[in-house]
C-alpha cells in the first residue's frame, strides 16, 4: 500500500508540473488587452491546481487512512448525508464559478472599452479564400495577398488600432497568437475589435477557422513600429499596386 501511496503522490506532483508547464506555454503577449487575458489564464490555472491538490490529496488520504487491513472484515461506518459538508462542497464551487465569471466579464469589457476608445488607426480587414485584404480607408492604402508569406500590415506602437472584420465567402478567423485574440470573419457580417501593441516587432497571424483546402496557406503579419516608421510605410504604400497574385480573386 505504501508503494501505491507513493505512486499516487508522484502522479499528483506530475499533474502539478504539467499545470505549471501549460501556464508557461502561452506566447509572449504584446498587446495591452492580451495581457489582461494572460492574467485571467494564470488565475484559471492556479485555481485548477488548487482543486487538483484538494481532490487528489483527499483521495490519497482516504485511500491510506481507511484502507482495508489484514484481518479486518468489518465494513467502515456508513454515513448517510452531512449537511455541513454538503454546504461546503457545494458552496465553494459555486463561489469559484461566480468569481471566475466576474473576472471574465471584466476582461471582456477591456476589449469592449478598446473598441469604444478613440482610434489612432482604422483598418478594414476582409478574409477570403485564400488570403487577406487590409484597407486603410482614411489613408487610401490597401494591402492584400494570398499564400505564404501573406500580406504584411503595419500599425503604430502604443496606439489604439480599430479593426472592422468581415469575410467574403466562408467563415474565416483572424488570429495572432501573441495578441491572445481570435475573432471570426463572417460573410455578410461586420465585427469590430481593437488592440494596442506595446512592443515593436513582427507578429505572425493565421486563419484559425478551417475554411477549405487552402486554409493552411492563409498567413499574414502584423508589424508594429514607431509612428515615424508607420507614416513612412504608409507613404511608400500609397498608390502602390496590390501584391495579390495574378488570377487569384476573392
Amino acid at each position: 500500500m505504501r508503494g501505491h501511496a507513493r505512486r499516487t503522490v508522484g502522479r499528483l506532483a506530475a499533474l502539478l508540473l504539467v499545470a505549471a508547464a501549460v501556464a508557461g506555454c502561452l506566447p509572449h503577449v504584446v498587446t495591452a488587452e492580451g495581457q489582461r487575458t494572460a492574467q485571467l489564464y494564470g488565475v484559471l490555472v492556479a485555481i485548477a491546481a488548487v482543486v487538483a491538490v484538494i481532490v487528489l490529496g483527499l483521495t490519497v488520504f482516504a485511500v491510506i487512512r481507511y484502507r482495508r487491513r489484514p484481518g479486518d472484515d468489518s465494513l467502515p461506518e456508513q454515513v448517510h448525508g452531512n449537511v455541513r459538508y454538503e454546504v461546503v462542497w457545494t458552496g465553494i464551487p459555486i463561489l469559484t464559478i461566480v468569481v471566475l465569471l466576474v473576472m471574465t466579464v471584466l476582461v471582456v469589457n477591456v476589449f469592449n472599452d478598446a473598441v469604444k476608445a478613440s482610434a489612432a488607426v482604422d483598418i478594414r480587414v476582409t478574409a477570403f479564400r485564400w488570403g487577406w485584404r487590409f484597407e486603410y480607408p482614411s489613408e487610401g492604402v490597401t494591402v492584400e495577398g494570398i499564400g505564404t508569406p501573406g500580406p504584411e500590415v503595419w500599425v503604430p506602437v502604443g496606439e489604439n488600432v480599430h479593426v472592422t472584420l468581415t469575410g467574403s465567402d466562408v467563415i474565416h478567423s483572424f488570429f495572432v497568437p501573441q495578441f491572445l485574440f481570435k475573432r471570426d470573419a463572417i460573410p455578410g457580417h461586420e465585427t469590430e475589435f481593437a488592440f494596442t501593441v506595446e512592443e515593436p516587432g513582427s507578429y505572425r497571424g493565421q486563419c484559425a477557422e478551417f475554411c477549405g483546402i487552402g486554409h493552411s496557406r492563409m498567413p499574414f503579419t502584423v508589424v508594429a513600429a514607431s509612428r515615424t516608421e508607420y507614416e513612412a510605410w504608409l507613404d511608400a504604400r500609397r498608390g502602390a499596386p496590390s501584391p495579390l497574385a495574378t488570377g487569384a480573386t476573392p
